[in-house]
């Protein structure tokens, strides 16, 4: 910054004395220092002072050449003298196919300085203003620098004259050699070159910056066009002519130098030479499987085996048999030659401008290979060998399978034609192969056979593989797309939610990648990470934009699993259905004119439920084998099969079938049942068969807990089994809950929520006029869905103490008693002046403890106060008696609700039902926690 600062106050300076005195020019020194700037810092000094940036340029450039003894000015010098620096296009289109030779003028990779101090040939010709150094040493040590004059001669001091005008350079030294020699006996003399003459030279024609340049008398046609910037988009690499005295004496082909490194055409440039730079006259497009593909300016007569000579040759993997070349015809129509480049005839053809020959890989598939994917140590492309088996492949369970392997299912896609997509599906059991090696169950193998062997049930191998292979895709599409971008810990989490819920639910056929979905309960953090460079998205937009672009991402996955030889490094990681998927998918495709596709189906009691590949011979044991086995609460008895078949040779309707199928008979082997295409087999449960059933006792019992039950034992029992009930329990007020009525309640109040919406969007569409803002409306129902319901039954707890039978009931899983203290409270909610609880007093009746609570509030509905009882019951006193309510008529533990009055603010009936369960929700939720 200092330097900045002090470089500012002497261009001040500078142009404050100039116009002051417009004969004074700024110092070299200043504008030294100034040119040690960066271009911007100039360009910013002399916007900020008003001064032309060209014309400083020009005078540090004219004081610099005067200081340096008239030597060649730099090439980002002269350039500035010229024109205006240009500036790359930093969002020009990287896929764009560059022309070859260009980028070697490439202002921001070049590093190209004009010679000063380099070796001077034998064959440089010495001229007016070089400089000879002389050192002489012997009987006289003496050292002189001389300067060829114009006449062309140099003086010695005490030899006089000598001409050396267009004598090379070791000539000069003899001769002056020779002359110490005669003229000073016993004196020597060493002679070098000094500073070298600089010499003018005119670029033309398609030079970037045609014009003329003062350059070094070493300067060749190379650095020539180094210093004009290159050549123009339409100037020619290969016919750059130097003419001398009107006289072509040279022609240049740059891509001699670039592919040979010929440099026999660029010579040495004299004073008053001219550079021209022809016009292009036609360049070829070379791309696909080549060393350099790139634009190629070609010559009249170059041929196919040119071209590829100059883009380096065909890649090992290129099909040089079927190359293509585009060009244009006769009719100016582009039209497709056939080119096979191992024949002389079509590496012979000549090219012509605006061809374009395209060179294709090969195919990627490999002859004699068999792949090995899923639950195995190493995962990849294995080459095939003549009679070779499973147990070749896979020679050892533990040392070859992960611990999650599956060792009774495995699968072979066997491809039987290779000249058609359709292949076939075999079953087989690795264990099986193993323990009978070179016997049936040790399938032989074909060419081209793909072995999937599947993890256990639904299990996995180091899944969270799967889920960094994902973030970093994510990262990499965020990043293209100049989106948000979320770390990739927070990715992670995401990932292993969504991909957490990939599944085929049971019953249905649907692919389970529709059923990819991301949990509501998500946090932001999880989702995103804000970078302030990229426009934020909101958090629901990021989540659906995740959730499609992970669907998509996933489904190409999982599809390319089977070819993708870096994908089936991740195999391992895979579920069985997410394995099975690209298997099924193909099946379904191979299913075309007619025939039905391989697949069958499975659900019920079974450990992996869903389809499965139809492998040849494969009966119902088969299948129960690849879902994972049937379930402990399987009906082995019992088995339905559901057969689909049409006769397609006839127009006939689909037939259904219903086959009963015992899976006793089937497991154990004797009853085979064959099975074919879109069967389904249904796998009942035993109707004796339920799951644990759990009841939990909470509160004032001796011995609370969770407790088992049968089918069929009553409330009663369970609370013996806990010991029974307390000396302090308040069984007036217990709480009982059922899930059954939760979910009941829950989806009331979804109904009840959604016709209040109704309510509201129809209200606030009439020309009613209506006191409620539409938005407090909407808000007040978004809260009253999120309200989770209790659940709550009400029952007779003192009379199923007592013994009564009628009041009794059987108890179901999930079932909870709360059981509290005595409460000796009467609480007061609703629209009073100060909602709370009070003691009980007997003799106390209702408009005591409402006159305890303050009083009404201006929005009370006082005729529709009602009283809900210890044990959830609502009592509704009787309107002539409002005010006469005895003590009797109150217990303790009750709760006074003092409802809000509905047609102050609105006319909607339904708000009442809205407070009520506000109300009683919030009773139900104080009981409870009371406990």
């Amino acid at each position: 910054m200092k330097r900045v600062f002090l470089l500012l106050t002497l261009v001040a300076a500078l142009f404050c004395i100039e116009a002051a005195a417009q004969v004074m020019s700024p110092s070299p020194a200043m504008l030294e220092q100034l040119k040690k700037l960066p271009l911007a810092e100039q360009e910013k000094i002399a916007r900020q002072y008003g001064v032309n940036l060209d014309a400083l340029n020009v005078a540090t450039s004219a004081n610099a050449t005067a200081d340096n003894n008239n030597q060649p000015l730099e090439p980002q010098t002269q350039r500035v003298n010229n024109r205006k620096t240009e500036q790359p296009d930093l969002e020009q289109d990287s896929a764009k196919v560059e022309r070859f030779g260009m980028a070697m003028f490439d202002e921001q990779k070049s590093n190209f300085v004009l010679p000063s101090s380099m070796p001077v040939p034998d064959s440089y010709q010495l001229g007016a203003d070089d400089t000879l150094l002389l050192q002489l040493y012997g009987k006289v040590n003496q050292q002189y620098e001389l300067m060829v004059s114009r006449e062309g001669d140099v003086h010695i001091p005490e030899l006089g004259n000598i001409l050396v005008a267009g004598l090379t350079f070791p000539e000069v030294k003899l001769l002056i050699k020779d002359r110490i020699s005669q003229a000073m006996l016993g004196v020597n003399v060493a002679v070098s070159m000094g500073k070298l003459r600089t010499i003018n030279v005119f670029i033309a024609g398609e030079a970037k910056y045609p014009g003329t340049y003062n350059l070094s008398a070493l300067s060749s046609v190379t650095q020539a066009l180094f210093a004009a910037g290159g050549v123009s988009d339409i100037g020619s690499l290969r016919q750059i002519q130097v003419r001398r005295q009107g006289n072509l004496v040279a022609e240049f082909d740059l891509y001699a130098l670039l592919l040979q490194g010929n440099a026999a055409g660029d010579i040495l440039l004299q004073h008053g030479d001219v550079v021209f730079v022809t016009t292009l006259a036609g360049m070829v497009q070379v791309e696909g499987e080549i060393r350099r593909p790139a634009l190629f300016e070609i010559k009249q007569g170059e041929t196919v085996a040119d071209v590829l000579a100059m883009a380096g040759g065909i890649k090992a993997d290129a099909y040089a048999n079927a190359a293509i070349l585009e060009r244009l015809n006769a009719q100016r129509q582009r039209e497709l030659l056939d080119l096979n480049l191992t024949t002389k005839q079509d590496l012979n053809r000549a090219v012509k401008p605006g061809d374009f020959l395209k060179v294709n890989a090969v195919s990627p598939r490999v002859n004699n290979q068999i792949a090995l994917l899923g639950a195995v140590v190493r995962p990849g492309t294995y080459a095939y060998q003549s009679g070779m088996r499973v147990s070749d492949l896979i020679r050892s369970l533990w040392g070859d399978l992960h611990a999650s392997a599956d060792p009774d299912y495995a699968l072979i896609l066997r491809q039987p034609n290779l000249a058609e997509p359709e292949f076939t599906v075999l079953q087989f059991s690795v264990s099986s192969a193993l323990g009978a090696t070179g016997s049936a169950a040790d399938v032989a193998l074909a060419p081209g056979d793909k072995v999937l062997v599947f993890n256990y049930a639904n299990d996995t191998y180091q899944r969270q593989e799967i889920n960094r292979y994902f973030a970093k895709q994510y990262l990499k599409h965020q990043q293209s797309a100049q989106q948000n971008i979320g770390s990739m810990q927070d990715f992670n989490l995401l990932v292993e939610q969504v991909l957490s819920d990939t599944s085929l639910q049971q019953g249905k056929q649907a692919s389970f990648i529709a059923d990819i979905k991301i949990r509501d309960n998500l946090s932001a953090s999880q989702l995103v990470e804000r970078k302030p460079d990229f426009t934020p998205l909101s958090i629901e937009e990021l989540r659906y934009e995740q959730q499609d672009w992970l669907k998509g991402t996933f489904e190409d996955f999982l599809s390319q699993t089977l070819h993708d030889k870096a994908l089936m490094q991740l195999t391992p990681h895979l579920t069985r259905r997410e394995l099975l998927y690209p298997v099924l998918v193909q099946l379904k495709k191979q299913a075309r004119n007619g025939k039905q596709p391989n697949v069958v189906s499975i659900t019920g009691d079974v450990i992996v439920p869903g389809e499965y590949p139809l492998a040849e011979n494969t009966d119902l044991n088969r299948l129960i084998i690849a879902a994972g086995g049937v379930k402990a609460s399987a009906n082995l008895q019992r088995a339905e099969l559901t057969r689909y078949w049409r006769d397609n040779t006839l127009n006939e309707p689909l037939e259904v079938t219903h086959l009963d199928v015992s899976l006793a008979d089937v497991l154990n082997g004797s009853e085979v049942v064959t099975l074919q295409s879109r069967d389904n087999v249904n796998v009942f449960a035993r109707a004796d068969w339920n799951q644990a059933r759990i009841v939990e006792i909470r509160g004032e019992v001796s011995f609370p807990g969770r407790y088992p039950v049968r089918n069929g034992e009553t409330l009663s029992s369970v609370i013996a089994r806990a010991g029974g009930l307390n000396n302090g329990a308040f069984i007036e007020g217990a709480v009982f809950t059922r899930e059954m009525i939760k979910e009941r309640e829950k989806l009331q109040m979804n109904k009840l929520a959604e016709q209040l919406k109704a309510d509201v969007a129809i209200r606030a569409l009439s020309a009613e006029k209506s006191l409620v803002n539409p938005a407090d409306a909407i808000a007040m129902v978004n809260e009253l869905q999120k309200q989770e319901p209790v659940g709550r039954f009400v029952v007779d707890l003192p009379a199923i103490v007592s013994g009564n039978d009628s009041a009794d009931l059987e108890v179901e899983h999930g079932d909870i008693l709360y059981v509290p203290r005595k409460n000796t409270a009467i609480t007061v909610v609703g629209e009073v002046q100060h909602a709370s609880s009070h003691r009980f007093k007997d003799g106390m009746s209702l408009e005591y403890y409402l006159e305890q609570a303050g009083g009404f509030r201006k929005r009370a509905d006082e005729s529709g106060i009602y009283v809900i009882r210890a044990d959830g019951s609502v009592m509704l006193p009787s309107s002539n008696r409002w005010f006469a309510v005895t003590s009797e008529q109150l217990t303790p533990g009750d709760t006074i609700v003092v409802p809000l009055d509905t047609e102050y603010k609105d006319s909607l009936s339904l708000w009442t039902q809205v407070t009520q369960i506000f109300y009683q929700s919030a009773v139900a939720l104080a009981a409870i926690s009371s406990l």
